[in-house]
C-alpha cells in the first residue's frame, strides 16, 4: 500500500463535506485520457502528439511528472488530503481504477474513486515531518519517510495495519516481563 499526499484547493465549506466525495481529482493538468497508456514511452508519444511545438525536454519533464503518479497508484492505496482550515489530513482509500471525463467547459478531469476513513491526522502529529505539508512540494507525491507512513497508517482501521490488533498483547506481555524483572531485583 502506497500513501500519497494530494493537495487540492478546498474551501472551508468544502472541507466540512469532504467525506461526501466519491472521487478525487488527480493533478494531471491538461493531459488527455491516460487510460490507454501502458508505459512511459507511450505517454511521451501522446504528449508529443498533443504539443508538437514543445521541445523534447519539456515533453520528458511532463511525462516524468505524470507517469509515477499514474502508474504507481493502485487500489487500496491511501491518499491523504490536507484540510488547511481544520489543520488535519483526511484519509481516503483508492477503491477503483483511474478514469477520465470531460468536465464543464471541456476541461480534462482525471479521477480516482475513493472511500473515506473516519480518523484523521492532525497537523500537530506531523510536526516532525514538515516536508509533507511544504508549499514547494508538487500537488501530489508519495510519502517517502517510513516513520511518517507508519504515523498515517496507524490512523487506519485494523484491517490496514496488520499488527494493530496485536499491539495491546505485546504491550501487556512486555509490561508483565518488566514487573517480573522488578520483583526479582527487589527480592520479592
Amino acid at each position: 500500500m502506497t500513501i500519497w499526499i494530494l493537495r487540492q484547493a478546498i474551501t472551508p465549506d468544502e472541507e466540512a463535506h469532504v467525506a461526501g466525495r466519491v472521487h478525487l481529482v488527480l493533478p494531471f493538468g491538461e493531459a488527455p485520457d491516460l487510460s490507454g497508456i501502458s508505459d512511459l514511452a507511450a505517454l511521451r508519444r501522446l504528449l508529443q502528439a498533443l504539443h508538437p511545438e514543445d521541445p523534447p525536454e519539456t515533453i520528458t519533464r511532463r511525462a516524468e511528472r505524470i507517469w509515477p503518479l499514474y502508474n504507481g497508484m493502485a487500489i487500496e492505496d491511501i491518499i491523504a488530503v490536507p484540510l488547511p482550515s481544520r489543520r488535519e489530513l483526511a484519509l481516503a482509500e483508492v477503491t477503483g481504477r483511474y478514469h477520465y471525463q470531460v468536465g464543464a467547459g471541456g476541461a480534462d478531469v482525471h479521477l480516482v474513486p475513493v472511500k473515506w476513513h473516519d480518523k484523521r491526522v492532525s497537523y500537530g502529529a506531523l510536526r516532525r515531518y514538515p516536508e509533507l505539508l511544504a508549499p514547494e512540494r508538487p500537488p501530489m507525491f508519495e510519502v517517502g519517510s517510513p516513520k511518517a507512513r507508519v504515523l498515517i497508517r496507524d490512523r487506519l482501521p485494523h484491517c490496514y495495519n496488520r499488527f494493530a490488533r496485536w499491539k495491546w498483547l505485546l504491550a501487556l506481555f512486555f509490561a508483565m516481563g518488566a514487573v517480573r524483572l522488578a520483583m526479582r531485583l527487589t527480592g520479592q
